[in-house]
């Protein structure tokens, strides 16, 4: 793990490794760590698959808690954390959720997924299904989850053209998945949708954590929430 500054309040922790399922649990050990400290400097601890970043406040650090150089204080202080959960991951098993969310198919409901790849839309939908994917980052919408894991024979690049996609919408970005959670537009294939509320609003509650597991089941068909549902366009 290397430690870099990120302007004058935050710093970037980067692992050398490749991303893995692995890496993700541990990244999200030392987060749960770090915010387990209840420093009130500490403003935020973002994870991403390989990576982490905390903000904190230097203004605060210096005035309300006498430290001096704030910078070399985190970095101490996360050095810290990451050898200790280090040494407590090698005599346990990461302990992690794996939850199952329905999803249907092509169709109006993944009008991408049939443009895919040369493989039979049966093929195809076995080789979604039979992976284990876990989420190793949340960003693009709110509570959006990125799934990693999936078969390098499904990966994609972008359509050629702009569509609408609806919230609940399942995508590809290259080698990832991610579940809209808004509806919004852009050039990702669409290949399925879930009726299952990813991200509450209300308490910006996510049901899918970063380093959670995840396993797709495909189902033939899934009532609509909100009375109605708008295909993609």
């Amino acid at each position: 793990m290397r430690i870099y500054p990120k302007g004058d309040s935050a710093l970037t922790v980067i692992s050398d490794r490749e991303p893995s399922r692995q890496l993700t649990h541990e990244i999200n050990e030392f987060r749960l760590e770090i915010l387990n400290q209840d420093m009130p400097f500490i403003d935020e601890v973002i994870p991403s698959e390989s990576s982490l970043m905390v903000v904190y406040h230097p203004y605060s650090m210096m005035m309300n808690h006498n430290i001096n150089e704030p910078y070399k204080f985190m970095t101490e202080f996360v050095e810290r954390i990451i050898y200790q959960k280090k040494k407590d991951l090698n005599h346990r098993e990461v302990i992690k959720k794996s939850i199952l969310i329905d999803v249907v198919i092509g169709g109006k409901y993944g009008p991408d997924f049939n443009h895919l790849t040369n493989l039979s839309e049966e093929e195809q939908r076995q080789v979604l299904e039979s992976r284990t994917y876990f989420v190793s980052m949340i960003g693009h919408t709110p509570g959006c989850p990125y799934l990693s894991g999936l078969s390098h024979r499904l990966y994609s690049d972008n359509c050629n053209y702009k569509q609408f996609i609806p919230k609940g919408s399942l995508c590809i970005e290259k080698d990832k998945l991610f579940i809209t959670t808004t509806d919004t537009s852009g050039y990702w294939p669409v290949i399925g949708w879930t009726n299952v509320d990813i991200f509450d609003r209300k308490s910006s509650e996510c049901k899918l954590k970063f380093g959670d597991d995840v396993i797709l089941n495909v189902v033939d068909d899934l009532p609509s929430k909100d009375g109605g549902y708008k295909p993609c366009q």
